[in-house]
This record gives C-alpha cells, structure tokens and sequence, in this order.
C-alpha cells in the first residue's frame, strides 16, 4: 500500500509538472537548438506513459482516426524499400518515422486535462516564450557566443541554425496568443506580439517571416468568415497537392524570367523543383521510395540549363513534393487526407480558438511548402506540440463556458423560485 501510495504521488507529480518543465524548454531550449524538439517532446511521451503502467493505469487511449492514417502511412514508408532506389535508406527513414509517429500518438493522449495545470503550462510557456526571445536577441547582438556552445554542425553560420528554432516557434505562438486573446490579457498579447516581431526582425529565416504573414491574413480572414475559410482551406488543399506537381514544374521552367525578383537561393530551389517534378512524371502513382530524394538522377541536359544545382543532390525543400515525388500519388493521397482530418478538428474547437487555429495551419502550411524533409523527426514534435495546445486549450475553453452556464441557470432557477415566493 505505502509503495502504492508512493507510485500514485509521482504519478500525479508527472501529469502536474513534466508536461509544465517541457513546454518552457520549447520557447529557450528548443529555440536555440531545434533539433532539441524530438528529444523533449517524446521523452514527455515516455514519461506519461511509464507513469501510467506504474499505476496500473493502462496503456493511455490512443486517437483512432490518427493512428488509421498513421498506420497507412507507415505500411507504405515500409513497402516503398520494395522499389526504392536506395532501399537502406528508405529501410531507416521508415524506422525512425515508425518510432516518431507511434511517440506522438502516445503524447497526444497524454493526460494533461485539468484546468489548473492547463493554466500554469501556459502562463509558463509565455513566459518562457518572452525569456527565450530575449536571450536569443542578446546572443545575436553579442555575435553568437550560446549558438555556438548549443550547436554541434559544422560548417553551418550560427545565425542560420536559430531558423529551425525559430521556425518552430511560430508554430507554438499561435495556441499561446489564443490563449492570452481569450484571457483578455492584452499585456500578454502585446508582449508576444513584441517578442515575436524581434525575432523575425533579427532571424534569417524567410520561411518564419512568411509563415507569420500567412498566419495573420489567416487569422483576419478567420475572424470575417470562419464558415467560409474552413469550406474553402478543404477544397483549396485538395486543388494545391492534385496540382503541385505540374504547378512547380511551370514555375521552375521559367525561372530565368523570375531571377531578377529571386535571391540565388531562390533561384536554386526552383532548379531543384525543376528536376525533381520531372521525376515524380516519371513515376507518378507509386514514386521512387522514402528519402529517395537526394539519390535522384539527374539527367545531363538539365545539369547544362542549372547554375546552382549540381549532381550531388538535395531534398525538394518542400514535403508535399517529397510525397509525390518518394511515395506517389498515395502518399500525396494520405497527407491530404491528414490535413483534412486537421482542419476538421480545428472545426470542432470552441469558436473563440477557431480563427488561431486555422492561422497555425496556415504557418504550417507555409514552411512546409519550404523547408524540411518528410522524416524529420522534431518537425512532426513541433506539430504535435502545437496541435495538443490548442487541443488543452479547447477543453479548458469548453469547460469554462459549462461551468458559466451551470452558473447562470442556478442564477436563474434561483430568480424564478424567489419569484414564486413572492
């Protein structure tokens, strides 16, 4: 019994703090090392979970209608080493992935459900997010000195390696100025607002810069017509990905016209979505196999036409070409298919948090239309820990507004009695 006891403390300790301590190492850790997202974020799963089997709680419910689509997924990251040009690879991109996604489903279902702890997290977070910007700032300003002591690669400028950090803030600022917006706490929304018009006024992360943007016309739009933005965001993604390929082949082959409004980096991604569309032509429905990308060949004729592009190969910096262009029509098929069940779930978000909601897909959206590979492990740990936000934030919201109207009725029957009385 007393080590029952003991067990069922520390098992309330976990569902209190742990998820609290890993949240305010997104904004400051996760800021500085990106990479860093995996880590925290399936550790916390780990943790939930051994916490639950120690007190005979049980495996925790785990989300069919994600573990579906996951499942598929992972049956045909599996399957395409049958016909991968580089079968290793597609063998160890379908293992990391398999580990990363079963994690994930494993901390969507954590336990983070009463309104006090929900509270403390995000005030936590936004204070950690104010913290975080800061020093960030302070480190850019003084040339760099903890980016350096934080990042191990190579050959990489350190303000370069506070994109990913950066990129994936802006995934989490959603979810907390959602929850600041409904608090009514407009010192918090300014502050935010600050902090994060810092960062994108000191990081080189175009892609952050651009996703805000996408997010703000989102929220704006959101807020004018939510009905008519959740219609149109599920018609416009099936349009995007059935047309991507052709679209991004179009645009790469007039890229000399568009070089003078271009860096030659952008340049250099439309040579890269050159070929590589023309690959996905060549194997349309079944493609050329996981992390397949980076062996690709490419042909000599489209070497001579490229200034930047050489044979040594590079991801698409765009996942949604990736899943054309390594798994086929059917993985472009099952992205589609979990956008959708996203936005559906946005849907269902009290309608306060609905507008928010829509503008973190949109970020989304938007670097991933850019940046990162498919098997990136702590991209899918930036998604998670934005869509668990706004899923907490949702139950805290929704039972507020119960709890408001348990109020109002007692008020009311209350009224009516004193009435009768009289």
């Amino acid at each position: 019994m007393p080590l029952r006891r003991s067990a069922t403390t520390i098992e309330r300790g976990v569902d209190r703090w742990a998820p609290v301590v890993v949240f305010a190492g997104l904004p400051t850790l996760g800021l500085v090392a990106g990479p860093s997202y995996s880590s925290m974020i399936i550790g916390l799963a780990v943790v939930q979970l051994l916490s639950g089997l120690a007190v005979g709680r049980g495996l925790p419910p785990i989300d069919r209608p994600l573990a579906a689509i996951a499942g598929v997924f992972l049956l045909l990251c599996w399957a395409s080493a049958a016909w991968s040009i580089v079968p290793r690879e597609s063998v160890r991109g379908a293992l990391g992935l398999t580990g990363v996604l079963v994690a994930l489903l494993v901390f969507h279902a954590g336990r983070t459900d009463r309104p006090e702890v929900i509270e403390t997290l995000f005030r936590v977070l936004l204070v950690a997010t104010l913290v975080g910007s800061a020093v960030a700032w302070l480190d850019m300003a003084l040339g760099y000195p903890l980016e350096s002591l934080a990042s191990t690669k190579p050959g990489v400028h350190a303000a370069t390696k506070y994109n990913r950090g950066v990129d994936y803030l802006v995934l989490i600022a959603w979810p907390l100025l959602a929850h600041a917006w409904w608090r009514r706490r407009r010192w918090a929304v300014g502050a935010l607002g600050l902090a994060m018009a810092v960062m994108l006024a000191v990081t080189l992360s175009l892609a952050a810069r651009v996703a805000v943007a996408a997010g703000v016309v989102m929220l704006v739009l959101a807020c004018a017509a939510p009905r008519l933005v959740g219609i149109l965001l599920v018609w416009g993604m099936a349009v995007f990905v059935a047309a991507l390929p052709m679209a991004l082949h179009l645009l790469a082959t007039r890229r000399a016209e568009l070089a003078q409004f271009l860096k030659p980096s952008g340049v250099n991604r439309l040579e890269i979505w050159d070929y590589m569309t023309a690959r996905v032509f060549e194997h349309p429905l079944r493609g050329w196999g996981l992390l397949s990308a980076k062996y690709l060949p490419i042909h000599p004729d489209e070497l001579a036409r490229y200034l930047y592009t050489d044979a040594r190969g590079i991801y698409p910096h765009n996942q949604w070409l990736e899943l054309w262009v390594e798994l086929g029509a059917l993985g472009a098929a099952l992205g589609l298919v979990f956008a959708v069940l996203l936005l559906r779930r946005i849907r269902l978000l009290p309608e306060s948090l609905r507008p928010f909601a829509y503008a973190a897909f949109a970020s989304a959206m938007t670097v991933a239309s850019v940046n990162y590979e498919v098997a990136t492990d702590s991209w899918w740990c930036a998604l998670a820990a934005s869509a668990v936000l706004f899923s907490i934030l949702g139950r805290l919201v929704a039972d507020s507004g119960v709890a408001r109207r348990a109020v109002d009725g007692h008020i009311m029957d209350w009224h009516i009695m004193d009435g009768r009385g009289a």
